[in-house]
């Protein structure tokens, strides 16, 4: 029959053992605790940092593309934006040309461009910015050749790929790739009533 002595002490072992395991429960909470707060800390601290960094480097892509539409230009500037649904942004070369990131719906998605129009009103050159249309089908309306089908074309009005109405101005799209050449032309006309507002015709 076990003592009186024996049963305090494996008494007192398991009071331990409990006292133990709760103390480590305690320490891994706190532990816990403070790297999610550090964790928080950092993401927010880093949050801004990761954003310029992203803004950065789309800058450098708009900047390019840009480029690509004036290669003359040594500079641009972004100017205050119409309130026009599908306008992004409108930027102004050193020389009065400008450039509008402008999207409509296409089929998968928005069609995003860059359309550069000269400082006398003429379209300049077409940059796609963004698109998600179907390889081979809505792409064939996004190809250089088509996109430049509009070069030098009087930056005024309203171009529609159906049957022209009353102020419309018809123009080919691309067989095949309907929604893809509506949002092309959609683009076109957000850049046109943008151009009209800044200052152009």
């Amino acid at each position: 029959m076990p003592s009186s002595k024996s049963n305090s002490q494996s008494a007192g072992r398991i009071a331990r053992a409990k006292n133990g395991a709760i103390y480590t429960l305690v320490l891994l909470l706190v532990l816990t605790g403070v790297g999610a707060g550090v964790a928080a800390l950092a993401n927010v601290g880093l949050y801004g940092a990761f954003k310029a960094s992203d803004a950065a480097i789309e800058e450098d892509k708009g900047g390019a593309q840009r480029a690509l539409i004036f290669p003359d230009a040594t500079s641009f500037e972004q100017v205050k934006a119409p309130d026009i649904e599908g306008l992004n942004s409108v930027w102004k070369s050193d020389v009065g040309d400008f450039v509008f990131d402008v999207q409509s719906a296409g089929y998968h998605g928005d069609v995003e461009l860059m359309i550069g129009i000269t400082a006398d009103g003429k379209v300049a050159g077409i940059q796609i910015v963004a698109e998600d249309e179907t390889e081979g089908i809505g792409t064939n309306a996004l190809t250089d050749e088509y996109l430049a089908s509009f070069k030098d074309m009087e930056a005024t009005g309203t171009l529609t790929v159906k049957e022209a109405g009353s102020g419309e101005t018809h123009v080919d799209g691309v067989s095949g790739a309907t929604f893809t050449s509506t949002a092309v032309v959609g683009d076109l006309n957000i850049a046109f009533e943008a151009f009209a507002e800044v200052g152009g015709n």
